[in-house]
């Protein structure tokens, strides 16, 4: 049985759905035409001949898969229909190229949507005073996004780290429930800093010491407002520019568990659908409480 990794692709043509690793995307109808289209045609997809899904794996062996629906005549009626059938003819070297020019297109389609994205998001997240369960959410979502390759199957991590990255998103997992309602605001957040920073910044200077076993390895956010760059020590930096860059949160997870959405709906779209309609619950209960 194929496993799905970050090298795996599996296309959907029919619904214009693009799988790399664990990223999913609907790819718009003027990005498809722009950089998926020229790539299809000739050999993947034409208007007669219509590429309906491939899937491409390497483990535990390298191999692909490809179904095609073709508009054929039936010479008895002369009656035109589409056909499915599996298309095998191009061998794995040819297919493997097609895959290298389809993830390419794909991160391409993914680097010019990130300044649309991230201005969606500081609309909404910089919209607010003091830290508040929405935007704690939102931090949520992209520490656990930035981390989701960590449980990947073949993730270059040890059996060690595995468990560190997952104490981790637990610790994440848990940021909001320091709230102790929806309208509670914060004026500061203990953020633990992931094993990537620990085994880096923490542990050279720490030796012996376990994985968020101290105080020192969480990070309060914002900062004091006398603190400066200056006078934080590398592991106090490097987690801050972290945080301030989940402020920007540029590409959400794309699993979401939204049966209510048509499946051609953006996760991004989603994504900023609920956080939107958090903050109208949030604004409308503070009116009520007089806030």
């Amino acid at each position: 049985m194929s496993t799905l990794n970050n090298n795996s692709l599996i296309i959907s043509g029919t619904n214009r759905v693009i799988t790399r690793g664990i990223t999913t995307k609907t790819i718009s109808d003027i990005d498809w035409t722009t950089y998926i289209a020229p790539i299809l045609d000739p050999l993947w997809s034409t208007d007669k001949d219509r590429l309906q899904t491939f899937k491409y794996f390497d483990n535990p062996t390298e191999s692909y898969t490809c179904n095609k629906s073709k508009y054929v005549r039936n010479h008895t009626t002369g009656e035109y229909f589409w056909k499915d059938y599996v298309f095998d003819e191009p061998n794995l070297s040819t297919a493997k190229d097609f895959v290298d020019k389809i993830k390419e297109a794909f991160d391409a389609i993914l680097s010019v949507q990130i300044d649309d994205i991230d201005k969606k998001f500081n609309r909404i997240i910089e919209r607010e005073s003091g830290l508040s369960l929405t935007r704690i959410k939102a931090w949520r979502d992209f520490f656990l996004h930035t981390s989701d390759w960590t449980m990947l199957e073949d993730a270059p991590v040890t059996a060690e780290e595995k468990v560190q990255w997952k104490t981790y998103r637990a610790k994440v997992r848990a940021l909001p429930d320091a709230f102790e309602s929806g309208i509670h605001v914060l004026a500061k957040i203990d953020i633990p800093i992931d094993p990537a920073i620990y085994k880096k910044h923490f542990l050279p200077h720490n030796a012996g010491v376990d994985y968020l076993a101290t105080d020192e390895q969480y990070v309060q956010f914002p900062p004091d407002a006398s603190s400066t760059t200056a006078d934080m020590d590398s592991l106090d930096y490097i987690m801050h520019e972290y945080v301030n860059l989940a402020l920007k949160f540029s590409r959400p997870t794309p699993h979401f568990n939204v049966p209510s959405i048509s499946h051609l709906t953006d996760p991004v779209e989603i994504l900023i659908a609920q956080i939107e309609e958090d903050q109208k619950k949030l604004d409308e209960a503070k009116a009520a409480a007089g806030m």
